[in-house]
């Protein structure tokens, strides 16, 4: 999806008469969807695939298998932290003329998602991070972290739904 999209689907939802958006007159658009475009920050996965491409190297072992390392930490190091700013910045943009309190946690979904779907591969600008942290804690506490996102980004995506349009 996109954090553009979950921007988007937000203003729509609150642009709506309340309760609306979701029974139908927002195209049937129910809020898993909100969900899943919040979860899944297209944008920032995407230059963070092409950033992998050039800070990465992938060679063969002894035993054949693929083993990727990093070649630039440094430059990894800084791009996540560019990365979740630019997640920001994909959610704030749109949204800055329609902004309300719910926002700040609405923006603060997409770059936490990056961090997790970072945490769940390996080989990622989070290894250049944070190196030390063992497989298990790491993809433990990413999937916990997921579930909590997906509950939060859908209880926003009811509380937009549910707001009384401007002047309405």
């Amino acid at each position: 999806m996109s954090t553009l999209a979950f921007a988007a689907l937000t203003t729509t939802r609150e642009q709506a008469p309340s309760g609306t958006s979701t029974s139908g007159s927002l195209r049937g658009v129910r809020t898993y969807i909100d969900t899943f475009a919040a979860l899944v920050p297209a944008e920032v996965l995407s230059l963070h695939a092409i950033i992998l491409s050039f800070t990465t190297q992938t060679q063969q072992n002894e035993a054949k298998k693929a083993v990727t390392t990093i070649v630039e930490s440094g430059t990894l190091f800084w791009a996540f932290f560019g990365l979740i700013v630019l997640s920001v910045v994909l959610y704030v943009v749109p949204r800055f003329q329609a902004w309300d309190r719910l926002d700040f946690f609405r923006a603060a979904i997409p770059p936490v998602a990056f961090v997790g779907w970072t945490m769940l591969q390996r080989a990622t600008a989070f290894d250049a991070v944070w190196p030390q942290l063992g497989e298990a804690p790491r993809t433990v506490g990413a999937l916990f972290l997921g579930v909590l996102l997906g509950v939060v980004a859908t209880a926003l995506a009811y509380k937009a739904d549910q707001k009384k349009p401007e002047g309405g």
